[in-house]
């Protein structure tokens, strides 16, 4: 799987599938996605790479120990890899191709939007869960 970000200056590649996808309704992700929620594609991070742009990335650190990345060029929320602990956070809105996983989780009910409505039969949780569990 191939994304980029908006003006096409940073892409990357997903070279397996994701592990698992979610919906995040905290603050931070609905004010860096500019939406009532984030939706997130979590995967290892050895099978992740950057094509082209890797140095257009600028790092916000949200919160200890996250650090979210976009481009320097167009503000496109970019993936997030964590070396550390082969993990990578991908907006799976950025993606090019078809992610092929839907989310299975809304994460950070409590800090939803009160003018979105969640619709699907998903679990809810009022916070964050560890999602490792999950797989």
């Amino acid at each position: 799987m191939k994304g980029s970000c908006a003006c096409g200056n940073i892409q990357y590649e997903l070279k397996d599938k994701f592990l698992i996808a979610n919906y995040c309704h905290c603050s931070t992700c609905r004010k860096v996605h500019g939406a009532a929620f984030g939706t997130f594609g979590h995967a290892k991070a050895e099978a992740f790479q950057w094509i082209q742009g890797e140095e257009s990335l600028i790092g916000y650190r949200s919160s200890e120990g996250n650090v979210r990345n976009f481009c320097q060029i167009c503000g496109s929320n970019m993936p997030s890899v964590f070396a550390e602990i082969n993990y990578v956070r991908i907006p799976l809105a950025t993606l090019d191709d078809d992610p092929e996983t839907k989310p299975v989780v809304h994460l950070y009910v409590k800090s939803k939007v009160p003018w979105f409505e969640i619709a699907d039969t998903l679990p809810q949780y009022p916070e964050v869960v560890d999602l490792r569990e999950w797989v």
